[in-house]
């Protein structure tokens, strides 16, 4: 019986852990992804934009992220959240037609 509660107490803490990892993922993510959206809708609607006008598509985006990411791929960007990999592209690519066609995502 003691074995089963290591063996559960070993996979509560390796969910935990995925978990802290994806939140991390997250408000890195979403600061970068926030900052990128500025620069690249700059001037459009005649008005300046601010990375809050980003916050629901970029929560929305890394939530997708964090939840399509293998474990390995979540180091990976923990490590280092600046990196472009090419699987995080697939996965943005992914995550822009989804967040996109959100009834949430109203402008």
């Amino acid at each position: 019986m003691s074995i089963f509660r290591a063996g559960l107490a070993l996979v509560f803490l390796l969910v935990m852990t995925n978990q802290s990892f994806a939140q991390a993922i997250s408000k890195d993510y979403q600061k970068n992804c926030a900052r990128e959206q500025v620069a690249e809708h700059q001037g459009i609607k005649g008005k300046t934009l601010t990375e809050e006008d980003f916050t629901a598509y970029c929560a929305c985006q890394a939530d997708f992220i964090s939840k399509n990411a293998s474990n390995r791929q979540v180091n990976e960007l923990v490590m280092n959240p600046k990196a472009k990999p090419e699987w995080l592209k697939t996965l943005e690519s992914k995550a822009i037609k989804a967040c996109i066609a959100d009834p949430k995502m109203s402008t």
